[in-house]
């Protein structure tokens, strides 16, 4: 693993970490102040992770054919980028090009 590998895993980690501390203050101030119990936190968490479930089961085939088309492309590009290097090149005599 690279530097820039390693430095971009710890800025997420550190964003994730954050984000998370976030998250369970605001839960925590919710529950404090009287606005919802924790139970009702609960049940809107887990009907957040089964709608979202559900939205990436429908998607899914969506995401495989995007993640193809992106490989695809790249590799295509690839290639042209080769040939247009190739069939730019001139071998003929000196002087002549």
């Amino acid at each position: 693993m690279n530097l820039e590998s390693k430095k971009r895993i710890k800025e997420l980690t550190s964003k994730l970490l954050t984000q998370t501390l976030l998250t369970q203050s605001i839960i925590n101030l919710l529950i404090d102040k009287g606005v919802c119990t924790s139970e009702e936190i609960d049940n809107a968490l887990r009907d957040s992770i089964i709608a979202m479930e559900d939205t990436v089961i429908e998607n899914s085939d969506l995401i495989f054919n995007s993640n193809s088309f992106l490989e695809d492309d790249f590799n295509s590009k690839q290639e042209l980028d080769e040939e247009l290097v190739m069939s730019e090149m001139y071998y003929g005599p000196m002087g002549e090009a």
